[in-house]
């Protein structure tokens, strides 16, 4: 049985505040880089655009978006990841 780290009552590892990278991937495109940014500025909102890192699938059909903030607490992270997973466009987050 797995453990989803990313829901509320979970234990955390992490020590905060601390610079966490999250990874979303979904079709290759613009709009979803900017979701995904959209939503990480949503909890943390000082995040620079210069965090953004992007690596395209071997076919270029997909993306993984790479972004690094600042994070203070473990319900900054769940609000994220809660967030991202509930949007269609998303098909995995790490």
């Amino acid at each position: 049985m797995t453990k989803d780290l990313h829901t509320p009552d979970s234990e955390t590892l992490i020590e905060f505040p601390c610079d966490y990278r999250l990874k979303a991937m979904g079709e290759n495109s613009e709009e979803f880089v900017e979701l995904v940014y959209k939503v990480c500025c949503k909890y943390a909102p000082n995040t620079p655009r210069d965090n953004i890192k992007i690596n395209n699938s071997k076919g270029k059909r997909f993306i993984s978006v790479n972004v690094t903030f600042y994070a203070t607490c473990i319900e900054q992270i769940h609000g994220i990841y809660g967030e991202l997973k509930q949007h269609p466009e998303v098909k995995m987050t790490l």
